[in-house]
């Protein structure tokens, strides 16, 4: 079996190309198990999908399963993939796993150490058991991301401060106003990124905090948990004509706030600045809105402007946080590879007993006047050399199993014995009759 990712992020797609590939939370355990259950070689599944990527995690029987992740990928979001293959990234076994923990360590975030990633790693994991598409190799590979996120932030400053999406927002407000403590905000929706911006506009001083959502009763707590109003949803308009900053993130598949809705507000602002901040995937704001005067709009992507010092300020605890994912590396592949070694132990045994068998059934065809006791004879000899001929690979191939390179290594064996099509059911290790 080999695990396999696809996809692509902040670093290889622009916003519009991310948002084409999303997967709404949703739809994700319907997803995983149409991808299971469906024609493309999948045997297990999970999808990652945060405001800065989309990532789909799999285990396939064949090395060209990546193949079906990409027929499926263009199918499930009905676009040709030869418009965005530029964008995407794959990867198998080792170096799927590598990256997997990278990002459960914050360290493949645009915001660097940011301390959501690994909740969100939990909940993909959540997602696929309850869709029943993780089983072993999945499940493995995500519990061991969670152990290297939480040793990356235990044992490491990369996630020291506050580092999300969400305070990179509020900091950049705090570029645009000198100080907060004169400023209002609306923060549309009530999800996790529109709480943790509400708990940094607190800290930094925000004089008053709005909160809107298409659950109002949702908006009421969350603007009750941190001193501010609730508003309704169908008032969003109107706010916008009131307040200094505006902070969105909601799961709205279609824009929320629209031009006409800006341009009204900007209208009756009669000429005072707003901060309009979308971090949202999908937008909630129409880009064209970017047009009206006095009007400061800033999307995901504009966002790494505000946090291109981040990386630079942590490059020595990524380096520390490097050391954990390699350690951490090193023992996953050691399990991965000591679990394809039984298979591969498996069609060796069976390659040999066919070979064996087969010229047994060629000799004996031109032996028939030998007596039966001289037929097992030579079954024996013939039993006994194979035995003692495959005894130094299967032990070297066990071997492997520990080293850096084990899976190269015992790939290069099944191609080397021709092992690709060998079925490991009814063999040699599995037939008491047969030797060792």
């Amino acid at each position: 079996m080999y695990l396999l990712t696809l996809g692509l992020n902040h670093s290889t797609a622009p916003l519009e190309t991310r948002e084409q590939l999303a997967f709404p939370t949703d739809i994700q355990r319907r997803v995983l198990r149409s991808l299971v259950n469906g024609d493309y070689g999948v045997k297990e599944a999970a999808i990652l999908c945060t405001c800065n990527r989309s990532e789909i995690y799999a285990v396939s029987p064949s090395k060209h399963g990546i193949d079906g992740l990409r027929r499926y990928l263009s199918s499930q979001h009905g676009i040709d993939l030869s418009t965005v293959s530029p964008c995407l990234y794959d990867f198998s076994d080792g170096n799927a796993a590598l990256h997997l923990f990278r990002v459960a360590c914050g360290i493949d975030s645009l915001v660097i150490g940011e301390s959501q990633i690994l909740g969100q790693v939990r909940e993909a994991l959540e997602r696929a058991q309850q869709a029943q598409t993780a089983h072993m190799l999945i499940n493995e590979v995500f519990q061991r991301a969670l152990k290297v996120g939480k040793r990356a932030r235990s044992e490491t400053d990369i996630g020291r401060g506050r580092l999300s999406v969400s305070s990179a927002a509020v900091e950049l407000a705090g570029q645009i106003f000198k100080s907060l403590e004169n400023c209002s905000a609306l923060l549309i929706g009530a999800g996790e990124m529109i709480e943790l911006a509400a708990r940094y506009l607190v800290d930094d001083g925000i004089a008053k905090i709005f909160v809107t959502n298409r659950t109002f009763q949702r908006a009421q707590e969350l603007s009750q948990h941190f001193g501010g109003d609730a508003i309704p949803f169908d008032d969003l308009g109107t706010q916008l004509q009131q307040v200094d900053i505006a902070i969105s993130s909601t799961a709205a598949p279609k824009f929320v706030i629209s031009n006409e809705m800006v341009r009204n507000a900007m209208h009756n602002r009669r000429g005072r600045p707003l901060l309009l901040i979308d971090i949202a995937v999908p937008r909630d704001v129409d880009p064209s809105s970017r047009n009206c005067d006095n009007l400061f709009l800033f999307d995901m992507d504009d966002l790494e402007r505000v946090v291109s010092a981040n990386r630079k300020e942590r490059e020595e605890e990524i380096r520390h946080v490097e050391e954990i994912v390699s350690t951490e590396l090193g023992d996953f592949m050691h399990w991965l590879n000591a679990r394809s070694t039984g298979p591969l132990v498996k069609s060796l045994k069976r390659r040999s007993e066919d070979l064996r068998q087969e010229e047994l059934n060629r000799w004996m065809a031109k032996l028939n006047h030998l007596s039966e006791e001289d037929r097992e004879t030579i079954d024996a000899v013939l039993r006994g050399y194979a035995n003692k001929l495959l005894h130094h690979p299967l032990v070297e191939i066990r071997k492997l199993a520990g080293e850096e390179n084990g899976s190269v290594r015992l790939e290069t064996v099944r191609r080397l014995f021709g092992l690709d099509n060998i079925a490991t059911s009814n063999n040699a290790e599995d037939d008491p009759k047969k030797g060792n």
